[in-house]
């Protein structure tokens, strides 16, 4: 009797954890004992495919990948690895190859260790080993994880790379040491941050002044490859703000490990950033280049968000001005006629005439006085009746009653429920489709109606419970800013620290006139709650007498034209 030569692949992997450089061992002696068990069973090896260092819970490796397209295209009958690890390591997507995709492909699959054989009905253990297999790799990451930790506990540094200002000791890499340098840069830059220069203004200066980015000693030093940045000279001076940001603010600089930044979602591989609670920090390990104080002071200046404007002052409002149409921020500037008066005036407008913006003028005294009656008024508000101040805001920020919110609570319920009743019949499916009780044809048109109700169930069910939350959020807001804000229901005076930890943004609109009388509309942007409209005392700003002469002068300049 004939046998069918059936054409075989033959599939081997090894995690780059295992591995040294090049084809590994044991890639060998899989492909050797593949060979002879194909040649054994007179099965035709017609391809066979390496996957040399690459993890069995990433499902993109390159030849794995080449396989499941020859598959598609009809070339191979059969599948044979060593056993269901090499094939990978998350159960759930070696189940649906082993026991959904190779099937409807009408192709074999072997095991040969495991003594798995999609042509015999009796595979049960092979369910058992998938979970074993990822059990393995989940507790190999949960080691890795594990010793990490211990590392950064220890106050040992692991980076690839030097930080800028420091280099790894030569007798112990895991140990940082003053690099004499490049730490004069780090000096400076806490030193400019600290005399109230922006990141922006920090990396100008460097490009004017040529002093080498962090990725030019890096590059130089044979840490990392820039040659093709570096084909432009001139990038060798080109900082990133971000840069400098970040150097302010890392604690490194004084002394300190921080380790255990982010954290990698197992199966997932996402990198995801931890919060600062969960970051390891251990002092002193190092010797600092800024002192505490120095440090802190740097950082203060920089969230403080002041400005200097052409004549060195600092205007309290830097930072939160903004033009009202098209939002771009406003210049501090002086009117010099007769009396130095402080104005503010569209950036787009300054910069690129009235076609493309008008001036939204406003004179710094007749703002100031609109915001601080805003502010008062709504302290005062506040500090009167609290439950009335809850309620107002509550009733500008579209508060939802307790009949809507308990509806969208019951509906939640119901999806939540339809969702896990669709789970189960998806499971079940699955199981009479591999036990041969629902034809394959029955399958697919039940698996296509069920996922795309599951898919649409996940999306209604996250909607839920995204608008519950935001009224959740919204709720503590609103008690946030009534706590804030109730704290200033005597305020005399405006000073930056008092704007800055109110009030996010401040919108300037042109100016109207109303019943005769000229206004100008300033919206102010609350912390927690934003723009509050019809507030007891609206910003409004009435024209000063300065306003009033320069609206008067520009007249008659328009009358002599």
């Amino acid at each position: 009797m004939t046998q069918t030569l059936r054409r075989t692949a033959l599939y081997t992997r090894l995690s780059k954890d295992d591995d040294v450089q090049g084809e590994s061992e044991s890639i060998k002696t899989q492909k050797a004992m593949l060979s002879q068990y194909a040649a054994e069973h007179g099965f035709l090896t017609v391809e066979t495919y390496v996957d040399d260092g690459y993890s069995g819970l990433n499902f993109e490796r390159p030849d794995f990948l080449r396989m499941l397209s020859d598959i598609e295209d009809g070339k191979i009958d059969m599948v044979i690895t060593k056993d269901l690890s090499r094939l990978g390591r998350d159960h759930l997507k070696v189940g649906f190859y082993t026991e959904i995709f190779f099937p409807t492909k009408r192709v074999r699959y072997i095991a040969v260790n495991d003594g798995i054989d999609t042509k015999n009905s009796n595979n049960d253990i092979a369910a058992l080993k998938n979970v074993m297999n990822e059990f393995y790799s989940r507790d190999n990451s949960r080691k890795i994880r594990s010793s990490i930790k211990a590392r950064a506990k220890a106050g040992l540094y692991r980076s690839s790379f030097n930080p800028l200002g420091y280099r790894k000791s030569p007798d112990n890499k895991n140990k940082l040491i003053i690099d004499e340098e490049t730490a004069p840069i780090i000096r400076n830059i806490f030193e400019l941050a600290a005399a109230g220069w922006g990141a922006h203004k920090i990396r100008t200066h460097f490009e004017k002044t040529q002093v080498p980015a962090p990725s030019w000693f890096l590059h130089q030093r044979g840490e990392k490859d820039y040659s093709k940045r570096f084909e432009i000279p001139q990038n060798k001076y080109l900082w990133s703000h971000t840069v400098i940001s970040n150097i302010i603010k890392n604690r490194l600089y004084l002394g300190h490990t921080v380790m255990c930044k982010t954290e990698t979602l197992f199966k997932v591989g996402l990198s995801v950033r931890n919060p600062e609670e969960k970051q390891i920090i251990v002092e002193n390990t190092h010797e600092p280049l800024v002192s505490q104080e120095d440090f802190d002071h740097a950082n203060g200046k920089i969230q403080s968000r002041k400005r200097e404007d052409n004549s060195g002052n600092t205007s309290i409002f830097s930072g939160l001005i903004k033009c009202g149409t098209c939002g771009k921020a406003m210049s501090q500037r002086y009117w010099t006629k007769k009396d130095r008066h402080k104005i503010f005036m569209c950036g787009t407008y300054a910069g690129f005439g009235k076609d493309k913006c008008t001036d939204h003028r406003v004179f710094y005294d007749d703002l100031y006085n609109a915001v601080l009656e805003d502010i008062r008024a709504c302290a005062q508000m506040t500090f009167a009746d609290r439950d009335k101040a809850i309620s107002f805001v509550s009733k500008q920020k579209g508060k939802a009653t307790a009949t809507q919110e308990q509806t969208a609570a019951v509906k939640l319920k119901a999806a939540d429920k339809r969702l896990a009743d669709l789970n189960r019949l998806v499971d079940k499916l699955y199981e009479d489709f591999i036990g041969g009780r629902v034809t394959e044809a029955n399958f697919g048109r039940l698996i296509a109606k069920y996922q795309q109700e599951q898919t649409d169930s996940e999306q209604q069910i996250a909607a839920m419970r995204d608008t519950l939350n935001e009224k959740t959020e919204t709720e503590s807001n609103i008690l946030s800013w009534v706590d804030l804000i109730g704290r200033y229901h005597d305020i005399q005076a405006l000073t930056a620290e008092i704007l800055n930890e109110l009030i996010c943004r401040i919108e300037v609109h042109d100016r109207q006139t109303n019943g005769g009388e000229l206004q100008q509309t300033v919206d102010i942007h609350y912390r927690f709650v934003g723009l509050l409209k019809g507030t007891v005392y609206p910003a409004k700003v009435l024209p000063s007498s300065a306003q009033q002469r320069w609206d008067k002068e520009k007249g008659k300049e328009q009358q002599s034209k």
